[in-house]
């Protein structure tokens, strides 16, 4: 199976045209950077993200303390019925 795609992939339909390079790199260099398409809001992206890793710390801190209350809160539970 492998013979037979190393076949496919030698044909030379398959190859780019020699001046492919260059043709798609003078392409790129006449593209104005007034055309490329721009992102309006990039800073509501950043916001959104660094609020929903906030809300995610703030969250597991949460649950971290209540945990730790919880475990203290049997601690004493346990040594009191001594």
């Amino acid at each position: 199976m492998n013979d037979d795609l190393d076949t496919l992939l030698q044909d030379a339909s398959l190859q780019p045209p020699p001046d492919f390079a260059q043709r798609v790199m003078r392409a790129i260099e006449q593209r104005s950077p007034v055309a490329m398409p721009t992102c309006p809001t990039p800073h509501r992206w950043q916001r959104l993200r660094w609020l929903a890793v906030a809300s995610g710390l703030v969250g597991t801190g949460l649950l971290g303390l209540s945990q730790l209350a919880s475990f203290v809160f049997g601690l004493w539970i346990a040594t009191a019925a001594l």
